[in-house]
């Protein structure tokens, strides 16, 4: 556990917690609308569950831009350190 969160990863763990507090958001509406879907008018239903996949969908792809974002910069990062060591 030591060494988890660093001066250096400090930006990213943040990353990761608000990933982590938002499906957990998304987690507690899909457990809200199906415990009342019963109760609820059909369309309204309709609209928790379109909603819920965009947020799921962006969530993905967002995370996914996130990570993909870190790796670039990591790449580039160690090329220029192999170009500063070559020096």
């Amino acid at each position: 556990m030591k060494g988890f969160i660093t001066k250096e990863n400090l930006w990213y763990r943040t990353q990761q917690l608000i990933i982590l507090v938002l499906h957990l958001i998304l987690l507690k509406w899909m457990f809200y609308t199906l415990s009342n879907s019963g109760r609820l008018p059909m369309a309204e239903v309709f609209y928790h569950f379109i909603g819920m996949s965009i947020m799921g969908a962006l969530l993905i792809r967002g995370s996914a831009y996130w990570a993909r974002h870190h790796y670039i910069k990591e790449i580039k990062h160690e090329q220029d350190l192999k170009k500063e060591h070559h020096k």
